[in-house]
């Protein structure tokens, strides 16, 4: 944002304040920020306040900000922090197959690492990291894993070891 643009102040006012939540503002306090009157648009039309491209909408992006609500009935405008962290815990049954243990199934079963990849419909250089632990298969090849070692008689274990149960019964 230019210095010399016409809503630089919003956008330095904006950029001082803390993002921990919504910021509510009315067309009165944005005019006395920026010094002068608002467009006759910015009053009537919320297509005005769009998280856009716009010099206005690059005033309150640029700062960390979006429009949540432009509620131009009561002449308020509510912003709310471009930056929403989400915390996402994957919830995971299984540990997954280990280098070893994929290894492990593919020579049980007789094939190279080009035959396995080849059913897993992955590169053989995949399958090769995967036993060298370079990369660690994904659950949904972790699926498919387990679907090939039951079709094949493969004994194998990817749970995570369960609590002893002399320690559960107390």
């Amino acid at each position: 944002m230019l210095p010399t643009s016409k809503y630089y102040p919003l956008f330095e006012y904006l950029k001082q304040q803390p993002d921990s939540g919504l910021l509510e503002l009315s067309l009165a306090e944005i005019e006395e920020i920026l010094g002068q009157k608002l467009p006759v648009s910015a009053q009537a039309s919320r297509a005005w306040w769009a998280n856009s491209a716009t010099t206005q909408g690059r005033a309150w992006q640029e700062a960390g900000w979006l429009i949540d609500l432009p509620d131009l009935e009561n002449k308020v405008i509510v912003f709310r922090p471009a930056r929403i962290t989400y915390r996402v815990s994957p919830i995971r049954k299984s540990v997954g197959w280990t280098g070893d243990q994929i290894k492990a199934l593919r020579e049980f079963a007789g094939w190279s690492q080009q035959e396995l990849a080849d059913r897993l419909a992955v590169r053989q250089q995949t399958i090769s990291d995967w036993e060298v632990g370079n990369h660690t298969a994904r659950r949904s090849m972790s699926k498919l894993l387990q679907m090939i070692a039951r079709e094949i008689g493969f004994p194998y274990k990817t749970e995570p070891p369960e609590a002893n149960e002399s320690e559960k019964s107390g």
